[in-house]
């Protein structure tokens, strides 16, 4: 076979060739490079801010640790160990102000994340917002606005303003150490926990809405005529009062002189009112609790221990006063612009009684039993009547030997008696005034604590119009008794301490409904 087929006058020098014979397959390849899009995460919705844009002003906060709560220990324990940094700051070539919070420590990027995770998908108002993040070995959360933690605030507010404030946390369903001011738009807002400082206060209950200003937070009077606009609701004026009442003193222990609250003049050691004995509470083997229509307190007897104790508590005694005080003050001609009001002082008696069952599984394999309380009776009793009975409404009372028999304790011992002083100054009584006032309530009469549902309590006038004076210390006091001056006129106050190591005694016999004896 011819290489060059019918070719002439060709002419090829130092050529080398190669002859292929047979069929021939040529393959051709082509490749087409494809530029594929990365796709897009959480992260690419926010700016990545460079660490050394940042520019730190002021440090607002830190915090070694985050902790979480144990449902099983039902304790706290550290979540992530890391040190977290609040700042404001600028970020360079931006004249604004940003609040940041870098990450730094083993668990740096899991603290990173979940802060990340809560903020990153806020989509109101009333919460921090995201401005940028950085991701690198000490990330951050980079936040719009210079805020401050409302702990930089606490001192300067008023009783009304903490109450907005703790009122706020409440219906943001955060802890008030999560609330930030942002000054630029003049609102509060629910961010990331700042200063824990000393935030303790009252919210306003009934209360499902309302603005985030800081003018309400910052300025007391007007924050005290927003309240004071609410609907007239017993629960939310009775925490107008736990408010006020958060100016009270407490004084040194003392041994009061009766079994009910009264209040004291220091100036003259008279009694200018009493009230109604507390609520009787029960722990231990005693449950269920029920204040039965005639003032006595209901308690279901179980087996769940051998001992139960019962507390007189008056803690409600202080709002009860202050509800009826300008009216007691008024009906004494006490003025509450010349007088010093702090020298009445609120004694409140607290009493701690404690009882033994014996043979549980011998009552527990009957029907039900009840234990009766009845209300303290005036004068210098500390310790109540009481009576077990089957039934619940206490009509028949379980007789003394069956009792015996069912290892129901007779006896009560007192594991301690004392009173608590409490004073206020007038600024208080002059808050409460305007309170009253503003509700509609005409502050010398008793109207405001009727609307609290709170019991009236008895004004002591002497029969010169101004005081009643206290007893003989040689005599026990009773609300039967006219208290009385020594020999040389002065007054004084009586005593009845000796009397509180006596153990009371249940008894009672088949015929009788209710039978007890103070031994």
């Amino acid at each position: 076979m011819s290489f060059f087929q019918e070719a002439c006058q060709v002419s090829i020098g130092q050529g080398t060739f190669s002859a292929v014979t047979g069929n021939q397959i040529n393959n051709i390849y082509n490749q087409t490079v494809e530029r594929q899009e990365r796709k897009r995460t959480i992260y690419d919705e926010f700016l990545e801010i460079r660490r050394g844009s940042i520019v730190r002003l002021q440090d607002l906060a830190r915090k070694d640790s985050f902790t979480c709560w144990n449902s099983t220990s039902q304790e706290c324990e550290i979540e992530f160990r890391v040190e977290r940094t609040i700042s404001t700051a600028k970020i360079h070539g931006d004249s604004s102000c940003f609040t940041v919070m870098s990450y730094k420590g083993q668990d740096a990027q899991k603290a990173w994340k979940k802060d990340f995770r809560e903020f990153s998908e806020t989509t109101n108002t009333t919460a921090m917002q995201l401005f940028g993040i950085n991701r690198s070995s000490v990330p951050l959360l980079i936040f719009h606005g210079a805020l401050v933690p409302l702990a930089h605030f606490w001192d300067r507010l008023g009783d009304f303003g903490r109450g907005y404030a703790y009122t706020f946390a409440w219906i943001s369903y955060c802890f008030p150490s999560e609330v930030w001011i942002d000054p630029e738009h003049g609102t509060l807002v629910h961010g990331v926990e700042g200063p824990i400082s000393n935030l303790f206060h009252f919210y306003f209950p009934a209360v499902e809405t309302m603005p985030s200003n800081v003018e309400l937070l910052l300025q007391e009077d007007i924050c005290f005529r927003y309240f004071s606009r609410f609907p007239l609701v017993k629960e939310f004026d009775r925490r107008a009062m736990d408010i006020l009442d958060l100016s009270c003193e407490v004084g040194q222990e003392i041994s009061p002189i009766m079994n009910r609250p009264y209040v004291l003049s220091s100036k003259t050691n008279s009694i200018v009112t009493v009230g109604l004995g507390g609520s009787w509470h029960g722990e231990g083997c005693l449950n269920d609790r029920v204040v039965m229509p005639d003032g006595r307190t209901r308690f279901t007897l179980t087996d769940t221990d051998s001992t139960f104790v019962l507390l007189f508590d008056t803690f409600a005694d202080q709002n009860t006063w202050h509800s009826q005080a300008l009216s007691v003050f008024h009906r004494l001609g006490i003025s509450l612009d010349d007088d010093d009001l702090s020298t009445y002082k609120l004694i409140s008696p607290c009493i701690r009684l404690r009882g033994l069952t014996e043979d549980l599984q011998r009552h527990s394999e009957g029907p039900p039993i009840y234990m009766f309380l009845h209300p303290l009776a005036g004068g210098d009793s500390l310790i109540p009547t009481h009576t077990w009975s089957y039934d619940e409404n206490g009509e028949i009372s379980i007789p003394h030997h069956h009792g015996e028999y069912l290892g129901l304790p007779t006896k009560l011992s007192v594991e301690h008696s004392k009173g608590y002083k409490y004073c206020w100054p007038s600024e208080t009584y002059k808050a409460n005034r305007k309170w009253q006032t503003a509700r509609g309530f005409d502050p010398i009469t008793t109207d405001f604590a009727c609307h609290l549902k709170y019991p009236i309590w008895e004004v002591r006038l002497s029969e010169s119009g101004r005081f009643e004076e206290l007893a003989d210390p040689s005599k026990a006091l009773t609300f039967a008794e006219s208290p009385r001056k020594d020999i040389e006129g002065q007054s004084v106050i009586g005593s009845f301490w000796s009397g509180l190591t006596a153990p009371f005694t249940f008894a009672a016999d088949e015929d009788s409904k209710i039978s007890v004896v103070l031994m």
